[in-house]
């Protein structure tokens, strides 16, 4: 529901001001916040205004639904100078800096550029003459679109009905006396742009009695007018001319009026002259909504604004200030060339307490009658359908039979993910074809020349270090001292290695060092040989040499996030860490093991503790981290701060970097790890891609459009789940989703064929 402004407007004091008020609030039967004040005089706007209607009446710029008018005799350059006038003058009155209006003021314009164009902006006043002015001719209504509407001071809240269901807008169309004018046109208007919403009962010439029998006989919704109407110089009364020899005023249809706004009638639309009287009368009837004209209107004025007004109305389904605000502007700029000012006649009154009508809600009769025919069917129909997809389509999943196109289709969304750049905490030590050259072709490295490396770091204070080479065995001469090293130095964490094919009781690290010193280098590999799993703990095997239960990229990565610097001598206080069998929680992070039939690892081989691998950057494995030669650290020619604090990987597989990167990344940076829903939350997920796929089927009955429908959701669908992944890790069911919405609407459309045959 909008947001409801009124500014009340009093009679004007002995100082020749206006006493306003101004209330907000969500609707007039809820409490509104009141602000108080005085609008200044506005004796040079009036007058200017006056000089306008009069120059527009001498000159003939009126109504040829009122008065004969010859076009030969119009002169536009007067009229269009005193609406210029006309504007300043407004703009000048409403926009002074007047200490007694200006708080006011502010406060409405704070109001109306919060809601952004979701207000209803009703001004308020018994002076009728207050609803003749332009209003909207007032630049911050002008910049920020907004349509006022108009309301008495005094209301009573009148005894709506509801109505009852009907398959159509029910709309009473009086066309009265129609010298000079083309009515036709009008009429050919309604029914050409909503005679299938509509249902229009068209009366030409009627007599009163005719006219007051309608109001009575039939619930209508719209009472639409065109031809020749007057009001008398107050307002107090309007008149209607049904023909070339009747007149009725609106007291005169009082009863019947009343009866057909207690049953329902939600709108009256005058498209004719001099409308303010006719208005008048009406609002004291507390009808919901009139538009009228605020003066002598052309006739080709008049056809224009219904043609603008319904196409936004009933087919753009704008609100109706909006579409009175449209159609005005299309006028402005079509018409006041031709017809000075025709933009400035329509108004719109609105009761208070009742929200305006709009098209849909005029047509929700309609709505509910065709739901209470088929929504069951239709329902029932998407149900079955798309349950029975659904249950297809995740028992082929589990069988395994979707995990290449599921495992293909996150490859391609993983790859178009953003780069995060080098990991400035890494350092990766290259040992190039140049470096063993220069060692005199010495490989494997010997035990001495590893020392010498780890000595040339540690004098720079790195924070961990990985030695990524095996050392089960002697290397020629060094072995002692490089025992004795990594005996000395915590922050040098080596590598071994599980059992496996060549390899039967696995690779063992350096002797003399706790079994839960080093790290297993052992990765997974996907049946398809990609590697997307990052393996971080599990059991060793009785018989392995390597006894570690935890990875060396959570080695070295716990290692750095527990020694940060200036840390106190209890490190574990600073990072809390929690390890449970299917659940780790390092400082914030949440660690889950991935498990059996969760996401496209339905058939996989899972064991020890894994997560979704989150490369750095999936371009290049090589461009992770800054990276220099053994040479240059054996001939120090690093910068210390290059060292200094780092992680340093001696040498590094880019494998092992990427996974360290992405634990320090999680913890450090916040980087959602990647993780699969629940079994349940893929098969919901699911669900509803067949359900959407089966309204689209039912609800579009031509193939090309249903195509393109099914075009537009899939790439929803897409960008959703490159959505998810980018901001929450998550990695949805993008196949068996697509699967789902496909094969839901191609079952329905399989349905209604076999229905229709």
């Amino acid at each position: 529901m909008s947001k409801l402004v009124i500014l009340e407007i009093g009679d004007v004091d002995s100082e020749q001001r206006y006493p306003v008020a101004l209330r907000i609030g969500d609707s007039i039967h809820s409490a509104m916040a009141e602000s108080r004040g005085r609008l200044p005089p506005a004796k040079d706007f009036l007058k200017a205004y006056e000089d306008l209607r009069l120059e527009r009446t001498v000159r003939g710029f009126g109504c040829y639904r009122k008065l004969e008018h010859k076009k030969g005799q119009i002169t536009k350059s007067s009229v269009q100078e005193l609406a210029v006038q006309v504007k300043a003058r407004i703009n000048t009155w409403l926009n002074s800096g007047d200490s007694l209006f200006q708080s006011v003021r502010d406060k409405l314009l704070q109001v109306l550029s919060a809601e952004k164009g979701n207000v209803r902006l009703m001004i308020q006043t018994d002076d009728i003459y207050f609803w003749g002015l332009p209003w909207h001719l007032w630049d911050k209504l002008d910049e920020l679109k907004i349509e006022p509407s108009f309301s008495r001071l005094t209301n009573t809240l009148g005894n709506y009905q509801p109505t009852n269901s009907k398959n159509k807008v029910r709309i009473l169309v009086v066309l009265g006396g129609h010298t000079d004018i083309n009515l036709q046109a009008d009429l050919e208007y309604w029914k050409s742009l909503i005679e299938r919403d509509a249902e229009i009962e068209a009366v030409i010439a009627i007599r009163s009695t005719q006219l007051n029998e309608q109001l009575w006989k039939r619930n209508w919704d719209i009472l639409f007018f065109a031809g020749h109407s007057s009001s008398n110089s107050d307002y107090s009364q309007g008149k209607l001319a049904l023909s070339e020899t009747e007149s009725i005023a609106i007291e005169d249809l009082k009863y019947g009026l009343q009866n057909a706004i207690k049953h329902g009638l939600k709108l009256a639309i005058f498209n004719s002259c001099d409308g303010m009287g006719l208005v008048n009368e009406l609002a004291s009837l507390q009808i919901p909504a009139v538009i009228a004209m605020r003066e002598r209107v052309p006739d080709e004025v008049a056809q224009k604004f219904l043609e603008y007004f319904l196409e936004a109305f009933a087919r753009e389904k704008k609100p109706l200030r909006d579409s009175v605000r449209k159609a005005r502007e299309s006028l402005h700029g079509m018409m006041d060339g031709d017809y000075p000012c025709a933009s400035w006649l329509p108004m719109v009154y609105e009761h208070p307490a009742v929200e305006p009508p709009s098209w849909d809600e005029l047509l929700k009769g309609n709505e509910e009658e065709r739901q209470r025919v088929s929504i069951w069917r239709n329902l029932r129909t998407v149900l079955v359908a798309s349950v029975l997809v659904t249950g297809t389509v995740v028992g082929v999943r589990s069988l395994g039979l979707l995990e290449p196109l599921e495992k293909t289709a996150f490859d391609r969304i993983a790859q178009i993910m953003p780069d995060k750049g080098l990991d400035s905490r890494l350092l990766i030590v290259e040992v190039t074809a140049d470096d063993f050259k220069q060692l005199n072709n010495e490989y494997p490295l010997h035990d001495k020349t590893i020392v010498r490396v780890l000595e040339k770091l540690n004098k720079h204070q790195p924070r961990t270090i990985g030695l990524d080479i095996y050392r089960d065995v002697p290397q020629a001469q060094g072995r002692d001292d490089l025992i004795k090293y990594l005996q000395q130095h915590e922050r040098v964490i080596p590598i071994c290695m599980f059992p496996w094919d060549k390899f039967l009781e696995g690779v063992a690290p350096p002797p003399g060092l706790p079994d839960a010193r080093p790290g297993f280098g052992d990765i997974v590999e996907d049946s398809d040989r990609a590697i997307r799993r990052h393996l971080l703990a599990m059991k060793p095997y009785p018989s392995s040499q390597c006894k570690t239960s935890s990875s060396l990229s959570f080695q070295l990565a716990l290692h750095y996030l527990q020694n940060q610097p200036n840390n106190t001598a209890d490190r574990s206080s600073k990072l809390p860490v929690e390890f449970r069998e299917n659940y780790w929680k390092i400082g914030k992070t949440d660690f889950k093991n991935l498990e059996t039939d969760r996401g496209f690892y339905q058939k996989e081989n899972l064991g020890g503790f894994q997560i979704i691998l989150n490369y750095r950057s999936r371009r290049s494995l090589i461009d992770i981290a800054e990276r220099v030669t053994l040479m240059q650290i054996l001939n120090e020619q690093v910068n210390p701060s290059d060292i200094k604090d780092k992680i340093v990987l001696i040498p590094s597989l880019m494998f092992l970097a990427q996974r360290v990167s992405q634990i320090i990344t999680a913890v450090e940076d916040r980087i959602p790890l990647m993780w699969f829903l629940p079994q349940w939350g893929d098969t919901f997920l699911i669900l509803l891609w067949s359900v959407v796929g089966s309204f689209c089927a039912i609800r579009l009955q031509s193939r090309l459009h249903l195509g393109l429908a099914q075009g537009v959701l899939l790439i929803i669908l897409y960008g959703s789940c490159g959505f998810g992944l980018l901001t929450l890790g998550c990695v949805l069911p993008l196949v068996p989703s697509g699967f789902a919405l496909l094969g839901a609407s191609g079952c329905l459309i399989v349905y209604n064929a076999r229905k229709d045959s």
